[in-house]
C-alpha cells in the first residue's frame, strides 16, 4: 500500500514512469473503492475541495492560494511561479497528512455508502480538473471540471443510464438491444452507439447536446413526448427557462478541445465565457455594467494559463476599454 501512495505522489508531480502509470491505473480500476479514494486524494492534492470539509491545512492552504492569485496580478511571473512552489509544497505534506488520518475512515465510508445505494457509483471531479471513466459496458466518458457521474455497478438487460451534473465527452460502446441514456435535469439522450458532448451545469440557462458522430435522440423532462433527433455536427440548445430547443450546424472540435486541456471560443458571449473561466480557476467574476455580458470573443487559451493572464487579452481585445479589480478569488469586470 505504501508503494500506491508514493506512485500517486509521483503521478500528481508529473514525475511518474510508464510502469508506474500502468500499476496505478490497474489499481484505480481494481475496485470502485480505490476509484473513489485515488479521487478524494486528487481532489486535496489540487486543494479543490468544499471548505466545510477542509482540513485547518488544507484551509491554510487555500488563503495562500488567494494570495498567489492576487500577486500574480501585480508582479512578476518568475516570483509567483517561486511562492507558488514553495506553497505546494506545503500542500503536499498537507494532504498526506490529512490522507494517513482519514483513509480508513473513506474507505469504510465508501464501501457502505455504495451498498447502501443499490450498488451505485459517483465519480465527482472538482473545478480546474477533468477525469476520464470506464464504464462496466467499456463505454469511455471524459469529465470536464465541476462535473459529476452517477453509474450502477452493472447496467441491467432493458437500459445503460447514467446522470450527469455537468459536462462530458461521451464515447459509447454501441448495443442495439440495450440503449444507453443520459439522465439531466431537463433532457435526457438517448443513444445505440456514438460519441458525443453534453454541457449541463446546474446555474446555466441553457443544456447543449453536441453530436461529434452516430445519432442521438433528445427528449425534455418536462414534454416527454418531444423528440428530436441529430445528425453529426449538430448541436441543440435547450433553454430552462422557455423549455424551447434550438438545433444548429457547429464545428464539433469547439466541443472537445476541453480534453486536451484547451479552452477555445468562437463568437461567444463574455457571460458563457465568464461561467466558464469561473468553474475552471474557482473565482467569481461579477460584471458591474450588465451590457459588457453581451461583448463577443474569439479566440483560445491553454487551462494552465493564468486567470489574469486571460483578464489581461479580454481587456486588450475590446473596442470599449474595460478593466478587472481582483479581491481574493472575486473579480469585478467594469468599463474604464
Amino acid at each position: 500500500m505504501e508503494i500506491i501512495w508514493s506512485i500517486i505522489g509521483r503521478k500528481f508531480e508529473d514525475n511518474i514512469s510508464p510502469e508506474e502509470e500502468k500499476a496505478l491505473n490497474k489499481w484505480i480500476n481494481s475496485s470502485t473503492t480505490n476509484k473513489q479514494v485515488y479521487f478524494q486524494i486528487k481532489e486535496l492534492w489540487y486543494h479543490k475541495q468544499d471548505q466545510t470539509n477542509n482540513s485547518q491545512a488544507i484551509a491554510a492552504y487555500d488563503k495562500l492560494i488567494n494570495r498567489i492569485k492576487f500577486a500574480e496580478g501585480t508582479q512578476s511571473q518568475t516570483r509567483v511561479r517561486n511562492f507558488s512552489f514553495r506553497v505546494n509544497q506545503f500542500a503536499k505534506y498537507a494532504a498526506i497528512i490529512f490522507l494517513v488520518l482519514s483513509f480508513s475512515f473513506l474507505s469504510y465510508y465508501y464501501i457502505s455508502e455504495e451498498s447502501s445505494k443499490n450498488e451505485m457509483c459517483a465519480i465527482s471531479v472538482p473545478k480546474g480538473n477533468k477525469s476520464q471513466v470506464v464504464l462496466p459496458d467499456g463505454s469511455k466518458i471524459w469529465l470536464n471540471n465541476n462535473s459529476k457521474l452517477i453509474y450502477p455497478k452493472r447496467f441491467n438487460k432493458n437500459e445503460r443510464k447514467v446522470e450527469l451534473i455537468g459536462e462530458a465527452y461521451f464515447e459509447i460502446q454501441r448495443n442495439t438491444k440495450v440503449p444507453f441514456i443520459v439522465q439531466t435535469s431537463d433532457v435526457s439522450i438517448r443513444v445505440l452507439g456514438t460519441k458525443f458532448n453534453v454541457s449541463a451545469y446546474p446555474n446555466d440557462k441553457f443544456i447543449e447536446t453536441t453530436l461529434i458522430s452516430g445519432k442521438v435522440t433528445v427528449q425534455s423532462n418536462e414534454n416527454p413526448e418531444s423528440e428530436n433527433t441529430l445528425s453529426p455536427g449538430e448541436s441543440l440548445t435547450y433553454d430552462r427557462i422557455s423549455n424551447h430547443t434550438t438545433i444548429n450546424q457547429v464545428d464539433t472540435k469547439f466541443y472537445t478541445f476541453w480534453m486536451k486541456g484547451e479552452f477555445v471560443f468562437k463568437d461567444e458571449k463574455f457571460e458563457i465565457l465568464a461561467k466558464r473561466i469561473e468553474r475552471i480557476y474557482n473565482v467569481e467574476i461579477i460584471f458591474e455594467d450588465p451590457s459588457l455580458k453581451e461583448k463577443t470573443y474569439t479566440g483560445d487559451f491553454k487551462i494552465d494559463d493564468n486567470v489574469y493572464s486571460i483578464l489581461e487579452i479580454f481587456k486588450r481585445s475590446t473596442t470599449e476599454p474595460i478593466e478587472y479589480l481582483a479581491d481574493r478569488n472575486k473579480i469585478t469586470i467594469r468599463r474604464k
